[in-house]
């Protein structure tokens, strides 16, 4: 089995995170990480630089890891494909789309592998939902709402992820994952972007919005606030199917619920979500449509092993209503994603027919959904 070698530039809290979840990995060492604002002594086992440019020129680095400011990526992206190097980017791709265009053009004019950190779409909850929306088990997927309440306590007002220059501003830099999510999801592509956000002051805008229209009639709500305790940090993710509601909790998805009205041919596709349970089910000739008071008039007479959503009959017989929870830590499942998009760009390297879960495209999509929304 070869060993790729991997060097790192930028090694925050996260650069070392990935450290660590790699080296767990058989066929994946870390032999570079540059960093110029670290002290940090030099292990036997990589080689320490203060400038990213000599890690990039490194003949031992196979695969360099971009992990800076996202103002720094189409630079150091694009610079690391001319040198002959595969790379993984840090989320978002770049902060502009003419960044962003900058290195799908060096990639094609290299052909050197890259993808994207949006790690999230190796989620299996999320994996598993995409694989049930495009058996469509649930119908067409209609409406999403995302709510991110984020912490700042770890964000003073001089840090990078304030400055729109160095970070895009929170939809760019954050929200650009959510997009992705409603992208792989709903499998459609944007139409309309509307945005609106509010300051705490004149350099913090810290509380943001979009609604985006989806070409497939996709309507999709987004709010992040990093302006908050802790304490109070929370995600949910509301998706509205034809067939379906579904919550999921967690900026990294770990749990949630489903509502879902099923056929004796799909019920047994959602035992696929991890740690899935069934907490009620019942016959459709069981169960009583409260969209009416009683009293309100006449009843139309539905067929009992059908609905209508949007104009579309669904033959379906029974509602099932469950939970499903991935029996992992947060830091396990996010090590997991992390080791699986190292494992994925490696395979594309191997293998130049495998596509990739996440494309240089797929992640130019989420960011122009993003500038818009930002602007």
């Amino acid at each position: 089995m070869r060993k790729y070698k991997i060097g790192i530039i930028g090694y925050g809290g996260f650069g070392k995170f990935l450290h660590y979840w790699w080296e767990k990995l058989p066929n994946v060492e870390v032999v570079a990480i540059a960093d110029p604002h670290k002290n940090f002594p030099s292990d036997e086992n990589y080689v320490v630089y203060r400038d990213w440019r000599e890690l990039i020129h490194d003949e031992n680095v196979d695969i360099v890891s971009i992990v800076t400011p996202p103002g720094l990526h189409t630079e150091m992206a694009c610079e690391a494909m001319k040198a002959g190097k595969h790379v993984l980017l840090e989320k978002p791709v770049a902060i502009s789309e003419e960044g962003g265009l900058e290195i799908i053009e060096t990639q094609k004019q290299t052909g050197m592998v890259i993808t994207v950190d949006h790690m999230i779409r190796y989620n299996p909850i999320i994996q598993n939902l995409i694989k049930l929306g495009q058996a469509g088990t649930f119908g067409k997927l209609r409406h999403v709402v995302v709510n991110n309440y984020a912490q700042d306590e770890a964000l003073p007002a001089e840090h990078w992820f304030w400055n729109k220059e160095m970070s895009g501003g929170i939809l760019i830099e954050h929200g650009v994952h959510f997009f992705d999510i409603v992208n792989a999801l709903g499998n459609q592509h944007y139409t309309e972007v509307y945005g609106c956000s509010d300051s705490r002051n004149e350099n913090q805008r810290d509380r943001v919005a979009a609604m985006v229209l989806y070409n497939e009639g996709l309507i999709a709500n987004y709010y992040h606030a990093f302006s908050g305790p802790g304490l109070f940090e929370q995600t949910t993710i509301h998706l509205a199917y034809d067939l379906a509601r579904i919550e999921i909790e967690g900026w990294m998805p770990m749990k949630g619920t489903v509502k879902a009205l099923v056929n004796s041919e799909n019920k047994e596709q959602l035992e696929n979500l991890p740690g899935w349970k069934v907490t009620e089910a019942g016959g459709l000739n069981t169960l009583r449509d409260v969209s009416r008071p009683e009293g309100w008039g006449s009843e139309d007479v539905q067929p009992e092993q059908a609905v209508v959503c949007s104009g579309i009959t669904y033959q379906v017989d029974e509602m099932r209503s469950g939970t499903f929870e991935i029996p992992q830590t947060k830091g396990e499942v996010y090590g997991k994603c992390v080791q699986s998009i190292v494992l994925d760009i490696i395979q594309k390297i191997e293998n130049k027919d495998h596509k990739l879960t996440i494309t240089i495209e797929d992640a130019f999509e989420s960011l122009k959904t993003a500038v818009l929304a930002s602007k």
